[in-house]
C-alpha cells in the first residue's frame, strides 16, 4: 500500500483505540483517574506512529524476489548475468573455483585453440545454446559446444539442456555437438545425449584436460 493509505489506516486504528479507551475510562472507571486519561492521550499518537511503520509497503517484497531472479547464474533459460572478463593471462593463472562462467568459457576456448581446433566464440548473451564452434579433425566437421560452469553449485545437466543443444547446433550448421560442464549429468540427460550423439565431458575430463593444460601453461610461462 502507498503512504496515503498507510497513514489513513494508522489514523483509523489509533482513533479506534482512543474511542475505546475513553469509553472504558468514563463508563468503567467513571473518569476518576486523571493519570489514566493522560496516558490515553499520550498513547494515541504513539500507536498511530507504530501502525504507520508496521503496515506493509506495496511492492517491497516483490522487488526482492525480482532482484534474486536477476542474479541467477547462467542456465535454465535465464538471462546471463554479466561478469567482467579478466585477461587471458589472469584466467590461466586462476584455479577453476575462481573462474566466472564467462571465464570458464574463455579457458575452454583457449584450450581448444592451443590444441588446434580453430575455435570460434558465439556472441555473448545470445549464444542460442552454443558457446563455441570448433573443428573436429577426426570427423572433419564443425562441432557445436555448450559450456556450463556449475562447479560451486553442483547443478547437474538435465535433459532440457541436451535438447536445447541438439536444436541449437542446426542453427550453426553443425552436425556434431559436445557438452562441457564443471559438474555432471543426470542419468536421463546422458540417455538423451546418446540418442542425439552428443559427447558429454564432465568435471573429471575438465580436470584431466583443461586443468592439466592450464598448469602446463603456468609452468611454461614461469620458466
Amino acid at each position: 500500500m502507498n503512504k496515503q493509505v498507510r497513514k489513513s489506516l494508522a489514523n483509523v486504528i489509533s482513533g479506534l483505540f482512543l474511542m475505546i479507551s475513553l469509553y472504558l475510562y468514563w463508563n468503567v472507571f467513571h473518569g476518576t483517574n486523571m493519570y489514566s486519561f493522560l496516558g490515553i492521550l499520550i498513547a494515541t499518537p504513539i500507536i498511530n506512529g507504530i501502525m504507520y511503520k508496521v503496515l506493509p509497503v506495496k511492492g517491497k517484497g516483490k522487488k526482492r524476489v525480482s532482484s534474486s531472479r536477476k542474479n541467477n547464474s547462467k542456465g535454465h533459460k535465464s538471462k546471463k548475468v554479466f561478469h567482467q572478463l579478466r585477461s587471458d593471462k589472469e584466467i590461466i593463472e586462476s584455479p577453476l573455483e575462481e573462474l566466472s562462467w564467462r571465464e570458464f568459457e574463455r579457458i575452454c576456448y583457449l584450450y581448444f585453440k592451443a590444441r588446434g581446433y580453430k575455435p570460434r566464440q558465439t556472441a555473448n548473451g545470445a549464444d542460442g545454446g552454443v558457446d563455441l564452434i570448433i573443428y573436429n579433425r577426426h570427423h572433419q566437421a564443425n562441432e557445436a559446444v555448450q559450456i556450463k560452469h556449475y562447479l560451486l553449485s553442483n547443478n547437474q545437466i538435465t535433459v532440457r539442456e541436451m535438447r536445447e543443444l541438439n536444436s541449437a547446433k542446426r542453427n550453426y550448421n553443425c552436425v556434431l555437438a559436445r557438452f562441457i560442464t564443471s559438474s555432471g549429468y543426470t542419468c536421463q540427460a546422458l540417455m538423451e545425449a546418446d540418442k542425439y550423439n552428443i559427447r558429454c565431458d564432465h568435471i573429471d575430463w575438465v580436470r584431466s584436460r583443461i586443468e592439466k593444460w592450464r598448469k602446463s601453461e603456468l609452468a611454461k610461462n614461469s620458466s
